[in-house]
Parts: structure tokens; C-alpha cells; sequence
């Protein structure tokens, strides 16, 4: 499946759903895609492949094409969102680059909840306490433990890192949301002990954690400035969430220097031998 990179191609202008954005109809690969700009795919209906039926993070059946804006929608956890058959409209004329677009709209201050299903053992390791060495390269605020009681219950305890040096009023108003947001997600893993347990027998394929000493998966959730990596573990009488939380920038600079460190060692074991 091709992706290409995002400043490269000519797009139309459009607007979808009342916002403003770019469309063409090939896949743009996501890490091409410039800070204040959001990435979404379209899908079309099994019978009508001229109109738009959904909007979703990632599609891979029914591909219709992919849309670029500056204000990010909110997707529910299940990463999509219904169209109506009037939600895109294209423009005769406007912005052809993305370039162009980005001049000609401002970046939004929308903070948007992100919720992904994670398939990468390389993060496995972020799902559990490490050095406090390790926890200052990530930008590790601290973990969130807890326990849905009898079924319905949510009980936590506040597990400092870094002697709680980045426990600051902004991630604890930032924490509240996105935990209440998650608790009032229909089907969400942490609504209750039945939803995660759905929900990880769901998922298990791709989202178990490698190394984990109960059957667990493993969710990312990313905010404007913060990530947490949620671990489940659907098992009666034991803890069953962990959610580890850290700076979204710190986070992003050493994930980018492993997947380097991945590919020169990948490029390395590929040389013959001299």
C-alpha cells in the first residue's frame, strides 16, 4: 500500500463537515505530515463508491481518500466518525499545496483526545516502571494505577516518577480529562471491568503486551502535550489498568531516535560481512 509525503502533492480545496481542508484521493503517509496539521481517510459505501460515508483515522477497505485540516476532529475511541451525504463539498477554486493551505489558515488550538490500539513491541518497555534515568529521556510524569472493584468501581493510586517534578497543575487538569473522557467512551476499556474485557478480547491479536506476567494489552492515548500508555489486564482480583503518563515531546524525540537506532541496526545486520 503506497503512502506518499504530504508536501508533495497537489490537493483541492474542500470543506468537510464545516471545516476547512485539503483532499486528494492517494494515502499520505502520516509521518510526512507537518505539526498543526491533521491527517484523516475516508471510506466510501459498499454500493455508492462516489460519496464518503466515513471518516476514520486509518481506513483499509473502501478507501476513498485522505483530507488534511487545520482544526482536528474528535473521534470517539473507535477512531471514526459518520457522514452525511452533504458533509464534503468541494471548491472550484483555493488552495493547491499544502503550503498554500497552511499560510492561509491559522493552526487551531483544539485539544483534541486521541485513542489508538498499539501493535509495536518497541513501546512494550513504556508500559511498565524503568530507571529514573530512562523516565528523564521519555519525559515519565508518573503512573496510574487501579481497579474496577466488584465490576463498576474505579479506584486509583498516584505512583510519582522523577520525585513528582512533573506533576504540575497543567497535566493534572490535562490527566482529569482525558481519564473522564475515557470513562464516558461507550465500549471503552476503562468504562468498566465487562467493556475492557470486550474490548481486549477484541484487540488481543494485534495489542498484547509482550513480557507482561497476566494476558494484557496495550492502548496509547495522546493529547496536545501529554501520553499515556494504558495497559489492561481484564483479570478479576488483580489490578487491571496501569496507565503510565508522559510529555508528549520528550516521548515523540526518543520514539523517533529508536526507530533510527532500529533501521541503522536492521541496515547493519544486512551488510555483508568484511
Amino acid at each position: 500500500m503506497s503512502q506518499y509525503d504530504a508536501s508533495k502533492q497537489n490537493y483541492q480545496e474542500v470543506t468537510i463537515m464545516g471545516k476547512p481542508a485539503l483532499f486528494t484521493d492517494i494515502r499520505i503517509d502520516r509521518t510526512t505530515v507537518p505539526e498543526g496539521v491533521y491527517r484523516y481517510e475516508l471510506r466510501h459505501g459498499d454500493e455508492n463508491w462516489g460519496e464518503p460515508v466515513e471518516l476514520a483515522r486509518s481506513i483499509f477497505a473502501n478507501y476513498y481518500g485522505t483530507v488534511l485540516t487545520r482544526e482536528p476532529f474528535q473521534l470517539p475511541v473507535d477512531g471514526w466518525i459518520p457522514m452525511e451525504n452533504d458533509s464534503l463539498s468541494f471548491q472550484d477554486s483555493g488552495c493547491r499545496t499544502l503550503a498554500e493551505f497552511q499560510e492561509k489558515y491559522p493552526a487551531s488550538e483544539k485539544d483534541v483526545i486521541d485513542f489508538y490500539s498499539v501493535n509495536d513491541p518497541a513501546l512494550h518497555n513504556l508500559y511498565f516502571s524503568r530507571s529514573e534515568e530512562q523516565d528523564k529521556v521519555v519525559g515519565c510524569v508518573g503512573h496510574l494505577r487501579g481497579d474496577f472493584g466488584s465490576g463498576k468501581q474505579f479506584y486509583t493510586t498516584w505512583w510519582p516518577h522523577q520525585q513528582d517534578a512533573l506533576n504540575t497543575p497543567e497535566f493534572k487538569a490535562d490527566i482529569d480529562r482525558t481519564v473522564n473522557w475515557l470513562r464516558e467512551q461507550p465500549d471503552s476499556p476503562l468504562r468498566d471491568f465487562d467493556s475492557m474485557n470486550r474490548y481486549c478480547n477484541r484487540y488481543e491479536q494485534i495489542c498484547a503486551i509482550k513480557g507482561a506476567l497476566l494476558p494484557s494489552c496495550g492502548f496509547m492515548v495522546k493529547t496536545k502535550r501529554y501520553v499515556y500508555m494504558l495497559r489492561c489486564t481484564p483479570v478479576k482480583g488483580d489490578y487491571q489498568f496501569y496507565i503510565y503518563c508522559y510529555q508528549r515531546k520528550p516521548f515523540e524525540k526518543a520514539q523517533k531516535e529508536q526507530q533510527k537506532n532500529d533501521r541503522l541496526a536492521v541496515k547493519k545486520r544486512a551488510e555483508p560481512e568484511r
